[in-house]
């Protein structure tokens, strides 16, 4: 299925999932009780849902074309010193935006206790940060890996400094902390800011599928899987 076609399905699903009271949001699985979620969810509106799934997706698309781009410029470098040099112009351009990702989450926490953006919109936004800092966790990783290969004089003269990479990668995989994943979550499901390979669902359910969700849908579980593995 395209994106156009996803997308065009997705929003006619929407529709019909408006149309679901929002009742059924008591219910949780195995009969576990629910704590306080609920009523966060349903100061959600179906369109912030629709939004934050497609710019989730949209910011895992690109993280996975990044990560694929740098590990096959990695691949196809003619020497030591030009895959150096990748690899020092990659770390350089990925601490600046780790640093703006940062910075983001501050506006974003200040916007919000202050009352100037919807809970939606938060949390949307908060989501696509998350995704983009386990991306640059993840190309941090695959340039700590391929600079662990290289000779130290070669790094050094391209100004590659390996700890530094790592401890990038370090920060990255920190999420802005636990609080800020959990938010993450509970717009665009668990796992999300991994690779979607690494997800509990398998990558089964995209961050574009929970766009099609009433709050009360969350916990309830798929019964369609058989519908997700034919697609």
């Amino acid at each position: 299925m395209n994106r156009r076609t996803s997308m065009a399905l997705t929003i006619a699903l929407l529709v019909v999932a408006v149309a679901v009271p929002l009742a059924a949001a008591s219910v949780v699985p195995n009969g576990a009780v629910q704590e306080g979620s609920d009523a966060e969810n349903e100061s959600i509106a179906p369109g912030e849902q629709l939004s934050a799934a497609v710019g989730v997706q949209d910011a895992e698309l690109d993280g996975e074309v990044s990560e694929r781009a740098f590990g096959l410029e990695l691949a196809n470098a003619e020497s030591d010193e030009a895959k150096a040099a990748i690899i020092a112009e990659r770390h350089g351009e990925d601490e600046a935006r780790l640093e703006k990702l940062e910075g983001r989450l501050e506006t974003l926490n200040e916007s919000r206790e202050a009352g100037e953006i919807s809970e939606g919109h938060y949390r949307s936004e908060v989501a696509k940060v998350v995704v983009e800092m386990g991306s640059v966790e993840r190309r941090a990783a695959i340039g700590a890996t391929a600079a662990g290969e290289l000779p130290t004089d070669v790094l050094s003269a391209q100004g590659v400094d390996v700890d530094e990479i790592r401890t990038l990668r370090e920060r990255a995989g920190e999420r802005g902390g636990p609080d800020v994943a959990a938010t993450a979550q509970s717009i665009a499901g668990e796992g999300v800011g991994q690779p979607t390979d690494d997800r509990p669902d398998g990558g089964n359910e995209t961050a574009r599928d929970r766009g099609n969700e009433t709050p009360g849908d969350r916990g309830n579980g798929s019964d369609d899987e058989g519908s997700s593995n034919g697609r």
